[in-house]
């Protein structure tokens, strides 16, 4: 999530522009991105208690280790496929309009691959939060 500091509404028509821009340019067009959106991103400053500490909780107290013997579980699929059919469609709430086809008519593939989400090969979303950060760090 990004966060716009208050003083600075003058500032949001660029910043709209500068994600509108990263969201739908391929790679190399981001280098030409105005970066004078940068300024208005939050710095992050972690609080010096934040690490994790095993066997302790938020407040200090011991707990039992998440590590116990035999809960170990199983290792997710590298890969995962998943066909969305018009019936697939209708039960997650989208609309679909009358096609005449079988329900079982396969109109796209989603694919979950290395953490992340394609359809039909094409990767879903814009640039995360982070790539921006990235693109920030690297024009100072």
């Amino acid at each position: 999530m990004i966060r716009l500091l208050p003083a600075a509404p003058a500032a949001l028509p660029a910043l709209f522009a500068t994600l509108l821009v990263l969201a739908l340019a391929p790679a190399p067009a981001a280098a030409q991105t105005d970066l004078s959106v940068c300024r208005y991103l939050p710095r992050h400053r972690p609080a010096p208690d934040v690490e994790f500490k095993p066997g302790v909780d938020v407040n200090g107290r011991p707990v039992a280790p998440a590590d116990l013997p035999g809960s170990a579980g199983t290792a997710a699929p590298l890969r995962l496929d998943i066909p969305v059919t018009l019936d697939f469609a209708r039960r997650i709430g989208l609309v679909v309009p009358p096609t005449g086809l079988p329900g079982r008519t396969e109109v796209g593939r989603l694919t979950m691959d290395g953490g992340q989400l394609f359809f039909n090969g094409q990767p879903l979303g814009g640039p995360s939060e982070s790539q921006l950060y990235a693109l920030c760090r690297t024009a100072q």
